[in-house]
């Protein structure tokens, strides 16, 4: 063999070891690739529509983009200061643009409007040539203590701005984000493709009622760290459904780690899908080891962790060592609320949260349930600082049509109950992962709540999404096969005009 031979070998071992990932995008469906690009527009539009600063906390999280892209750091989360230095929570260029904006008294009520006057204009115009830095100090805000990997995409997506200007900064950046909620569509098209690879209508369907979903746009539309915390969340979920189904081999294992390392990287939110995970992986090993045998089918799961978990432990460290961020997982501050809570109140809380409220408990929310008020009315749709939102009509009937699309589901799982049977170990580790969610955003909630600060919002459930599309995917199949693509079209219509309607209210909201 010529040295010429010996010296291409190890080029042509690299290729060949990425040719399966090529031809897993490859075999994607045309119409996979239609609903990532209607989820990416969308999601567009709505950034168009939205006002800077108009979405939750976006203020922050550009506040955290912009001093990593600045500065090649992470914000240390140190406590603002009362001096020269009080409002260090922004660089002097953002807090020049939120101020002249509007930003806090649009956001704060409904009587500002998002268009200036001619008197206005020429005021920020002239205020915007005014040179400031765009270095800020690092300060602590609510997202400084979250992990850095949405940020450091959004630092990229700064950087790349042809203009210094921050408000066309802000513009690509949320873009940026738009891509996310597209790939998020996708992952959620693949992942009804693999529970129901014969129902080639039902894939788009699931995929495009949360690419036309509001609430959901109202973030993929800004600058938030949810938009990648979604797009993991249901990745997650397309990966552990072909893990379960085709078998945890080694490209599965490494590619469930590699979600997950995303995850974790995202958001701290994603800590609560984590025990449902590491479950599905032990099944997926488990059921792989007739196949593969014992001994590869536990180096596959061990290699899954390790992917999973190095990423994290490595910015952990980086944490306590090189960026003096104050701990192991948290970043300075970073939130509002109490420190400690008693167990009992942390439990009662939960409870509260999510079910009607008891007699015996402390009355944590005032009002209808929590049930209706946080998550069937915030689903529908509640923008902005939760300040506006639908007409009243349009929450009092559109919670029947909720719950008639989540009985059709489940009407039609049952319909199909040996296919469901196939998939019952998977769904005891997605129900593990829902739980532990739920307990996540539970005890985030009480910190914040007995801290007297705003918490409840229906967009942290929204790593669910998958679940979501699940159910509007399958609800037709409850009707004989005859009518269910006709129901399944009358969804479709039903989600578009949704999602219309939501931005007519925006608009009306900001410029009418």
């Amino acid at each position: 063999m010529s040295a010429v031979q010996l010296k291409a070998r190890p080029a042509l071992r690299l290729r060949l070891s990425w040719q399966p990932w090529i031809r897993t995008l490859r075999r994607v469906p045309r119409a996979g690739w239609i609903c990532f690009l209607i989820g990416l527009i969308n999601a567009g539009v709505w950034s168009v529509v939205l006002p800077p600063f108009q979405v939750p906390d976006e203020s922050m999280h550009l506040s955290y983009a912009q001093y990593l892209a600045e500065t090649g750091k992470l914000p240390s989360g140190k406590p603002t200061t009362t001096g020269a230095d009080a409002n260090g929570q922004f660089s002097p260029q953002e807090n020049n643009v939120v101020n002249y904006t509007f930003a806090w008294s649009l956001s704060g009520g409904l009587d500002t409007r998002g268009v200036f006057t001619p008197a206005q204009q020429k005021t920020f115009e002239r205020q915007m040539r005014v040179p400031a830095s765009p270095v800020g100090y690092g300060y602590s805000t609510d997202q400084t203590n979250q992990p850095p990997l949405y940020y450091a995409y959004e630092a990229l997506a700064y950087w790349l701005t042809p203009s210094s200007n921050l408000l066309a900064r802000l513009a690509v950046m949320r873009l940026a984000s738009a891509a996310l909620l597209g790939a998020t569509v996708l992952a959620i098209f693949l992942f009804l493709r693999e529970l129901m690879p014969r129902s080639r209508w039902v894939w788009p369907l699931g995929a495009l009622a949360v690419a036309f979903q509001p609430q959901v746009n109202s973030i993929a539309g800004g600058v938030n760290a949810d938009n990648l915390l979604y797009f993991a969340s249901a990745a997650t979920f397309l990966a552990l459904a072909r893990g379960y189904r085709r078998g945890l081999t080694t490209r599965r294992a490494i590619a469930i780690g590699v979600v997950v390392a995303i995850g974790l990287l995202s958001k701290l939110t994603y800590w609560g899908l984590t025990p449902g995970i590491g479950l599905a992986v032990l099944l997926m090993a488990y059921r792989s080891r007739g196949e593969y045998g014992y001994r590869r089918a536990a180096k596959n799961a061990i290699l899954c962790g390790s992917i999973a978990a190095t990423p994290f432990v490595v910015y952990g460290l980086l944490n306590m060592t090189v960026w003096d961020r104050g701990g192991f997982l948290a970043g300075g501050l970073g939130g509002t609320g109490v420190s400690t809570v008693p167990l009992i109140e942390t439990l009662e809380y939960i409870w509260d949260f999510y079910l009607p409220h008891l007699w015996f408990m402390h009355y944590q929310f005032p009002g209808e349930t929590n049930a209706h008020t946080i998550w069937v009315n915030g689903f529908i749709g509640l923008f902005g600082a939760e300040q506006y939102g639908f007409p009243l009509w349009v929450y009092k009937y559109g919670q029947y049509l909720i719950y008639a699309v989540f009985w059709l589901a489940v009407i039609a799982g049952l319909r199909r109950w040996k296919r469901l049977l196939e998939w019952a170990p998977l769904a005891a580790c997605v129900l593990v992962m829902a739980a532990g969610l739920v307990y996540e955003i539970g005890t985030a909630g009480v910190h914040n709540v007995l801290g007297h600060a705003q918490f409840e919002q229906a967009r942290y459930m929204f790593p669910l999404l998958a679940l979501y599309g699940l159910m509007v995917g399958l609800a037709p199949k409850a009707l004989p096969r005859r009518w269910a693509p006709v129901l399944g079209a009358a969804l479709l219509m039903i989600v578009m005009a949704h999602n219309f309607f939501g931005l007519t209210v925006t608009i009306s909201r900001y410029y009418g």
